[in-house]
């Protein structure tokens, strides 16, 4: 029985001797494609995936191309194309019909950027900031809040960390919404997250108002709405210069 254990093992260690021997084979001989010179693989190509590369050359040429311009771009395909001919894969397998081709090259579907999250926090929280500077300057113009006790009032700090608190909130939630079905987080952690986040500002709120005025002093109507303005303004300036245009709101 021990005697047939190590058999076993003796002929597992050669399997996978082979196998190796054979995975290394196919990175030196992959290596070998990706490095030679494009006018010796056109020369390795299959009768049928040269007249592919022929119509391609073609239809680059009738769409506008310069011939070095369609070269350059066909020499681009070409290892792949030797690397897949030798595992029996031709390049209409490979790449679809000569013409699907063709336009993927003369028309090339840019990928859209990915927002940094920075970007998204900064426009969100801009709006937020006009949006609560226009609402307590309504609510100091009414008189809503007694003009004989500041502290009824929102202090600028307030303001500011509370549209920073909310940005990141919502940019947050966005940005797990436009995840694929399969990658988002479940609706019961999603709003998990949101109750702890609107806690949190709760909290921070209540933490504020025990802050005296001369560190966090509030503002007069006019003073909310001349800082809504500024920051809406900014937000104009932010997406002007850096060409963003997400809505903030999903």
């Amino acid at each position: 029985m021990a005697e047939d254990l190590r058999e076993k093992n003796k002929q597992a260690a050669e399997k996978q001797k082979v196998v190796s021997a054979k995975n290394e084979k196919k990175e030196e001989v992959k290596s070998e494609i990706y490095s030679a010179n494009a006018d010796d693989l056109r020369k390795k190509l299959s009768n049928k995936n040269a007249e592919y590369i022929f119509k391609l050359n073609k239809y680059l040429m009738d769409d506008g191309f310069k011939e070095d311009e369609a070269k350059a771009e066909i020499d681009k395909l070409l290892p792949e194309i030797i690397e897949n001919q030798i595992k029996g894969i031709p390049a209409n397998q490979l790449y679809g019909p000569v013409t699907q081709r063709a336009q993927s090259i003369t028309h090339p579907v840019k990928k859209p950027k990915k927002t940094p999250f920075w970007a998204s926090w900064l426009d969100t929280s801009l709006l937020f900031f006009s949006l609560f500077g226009l609402l307590y300057g309504v609510v100091a113009l009414t008189g809503n809040g007694s003009k004989n006790d500041p502290n009824s009032q929102t202090g600028i700090i307030t303001l500011i960390v509370l549209s920073a608190m909310w940005g990141a909130l919502l940019s947050w939630f966005n940005n797990q919404m436009k995840k694929p079905k399969s990658e988002r987080p479940g609706w019961g952690i999603t709003i998990g997250y949101l109750v702890v986040g609107m806690v949190f500002m709760f909290v921070f709120l209540a933490a504020m108002s025990v802050i005296p005025t001369t560190i966090n002093p509030p503002l007069n109507a006019i003073g909310y709405f001349i800082a809504a303005i500024v920051a809406f303004g900014g937000r104009f300036l932010f997406r002007s210069m850096t060409g963003y245009k997400e809505r903030s709101f999903f």
